[in-house]
């Protein structure tokens, strides 16, 4: 797999994680191909970046590519692709499963599924992906989600492989299983990734709020490699990374400015 490391950045509203994801990835893109990804519903790379960046993907430098995903369509998108095809396999439900797939997107889960389809699909691309992720309570949840959606796809392979068998005996061919049978390999993929590959970064700065919440991703996340870090430290006395205020560090040249050595050592391991 191309793939070497795959980052998130989380924590609470307004503690710089987005600016952090930002310059980690400019500085990674000196290393290899990289793509900085926001699945923040308030998007903000656009403002850090000085440049516009939307739901396409942007090439910003050699090797750097940003953008950011569209909830609403990624949800779309993915509900039309996978429940069209099994609405081929089971013709008289396709108009109620497109139906279905309409309600999706307004669905947490539905979005957390489709993130990590999409996150995969970048991972075989890219050397290094860096993930702006949503706010502590959202993140959390699109990893307990990868969980979730691993054991409900085995539960319905298991359904499949007793369905294929009886196909089998009448003499039809059933296409249902290879369907969820591509999806479980997909879904593999994704665990490996997230097991050897991943690495959070949980950011804080000196407010007590933000430090309450870099402790629940540690806790939450303890099967994970989870690192935090204090941004715009001043006063505060923390044995960990700590990455200081660099005045108005928008746009790619204030970024490159910010010391990123004690975080960027760290991906080496």
């Amino acid at each position: 797999m191309l793939l070497k490391r795959l980052l998130f950045f989380g924590g609470k509203g307004g503690v710089g994680k987005s600016t952090l994801s930002c310059a980690t990835a400019l500085r990674l893109s000196e290393k290899g191909k990289t793509l900085l990804l926001s699945v923040d519903p308030a998007h903000s790379l656009t403002g850090i970046l000085g440049q516009s960046i939307g739901p396409k993907l942007k090439k910003l430098e050699e090797n750097f590519h940003a953008i950011e995903l569209s909830a609403e369509n990624l949800v779309e998108e993915y509900a039309k692709r996978v429940l069209t095809a099994l609405g081929e396999l089971l013709p008289s439900f396709s108009q109620g499963l497109l139906e279905y797939a309409s309600y999706l997107k307004h669905s947490p889960t539905a979005l957390d599924t489709a993130v990590l389809d999409k996150l995969v699909d970048f991972c075989q691309e890219y050397q290094y992906v860096v993930v702006d992720s949503a706010p502590t309570g959202q993140m959390l949840r699109l990893f307990e989600t990868s969980h979730a959606v691993s054991a409900w796809v085995e539960h319905l392979r298991k359904l499949a492989k007793e369905r294929n068998k009886v196909e089998r005996f009448m003499g039809r061919q059933d296409r249902i299983l290879s369907l969820i049978e591509s999806r479980k390999e997909k879904l593999k993929t994704l665990e490996s990734i997230l097991k050897e590959k991943t690495v959070i970064f949980a950011i804080a700065n000196e407010e007590p709020l933000s430090l309450q919440e870099m402790e629940a991703i540690r806790e939450r996340l303890k099967a994970f490699r989870v690192y935090p870090v204090i941004n715009r430290w001043k006063t505060l006395n923390f044995q960990g990374i700590k990455v200081q205020e660099v005045e108005k560090p928008y746009g790619v040249e204030r970024l490159k400015k910010l010391n990123l050595e004690d975080l960027l050592k760290l991906l080496e391991n």
